[in-house]
């Protein structure tokens, strides 16, 4: 019976990721043909200066979530912040090679 189990658990996890794989795909493409739209919209009004970017609509998108997700409670904003940091510095940290621990070099009685 546990293996029927992990088997469905299994199934269930691959439709989820394949589920999300499109989402993702659809909200990109989604993401494109708006800044296309706004900026033909801006050409159309004659409007000038840097056009509308795909980064600039994704950080739209993760501005407004990471709104939702603190709901205007600034010491949980800045504690998921902190959290957010703390797990990019950790994976930085097990990315970069070890490096050998130099001791400082103290300059000489004279030149102080």
């Amino acid at each position: 019976m546990s293996t029927l189990n992990e088997q469905l658990q299994t199934r269930r996890l691959h439709l989820l990721r394949e589920g999300e794989r499109r989402m993702l795909v659809q909200l990109h493409g989604l993401m494109r043909s708006t800044a296309d739209e706004l900026n033909a919209d801006f050409e159309r009004e004659g409007l000038t200066g840097e056009p509308v970017t795909v980064e600039q609509l994704r950080e739209v998108i993760q501005s407004h979530l990471f709104e939702r997700v603190h709901k205007g409670d600034l010491h949980l904003a800045q504690s998921l912040l902190q959290e957010f940091q703390n797990g990019i510095e950790t994976q930085l940290r097990e990315r970069e090679p070890p490096t050998e621990e130099v001791a400082p070099v103290e300059p000489p009685a004279s030149a102080q």
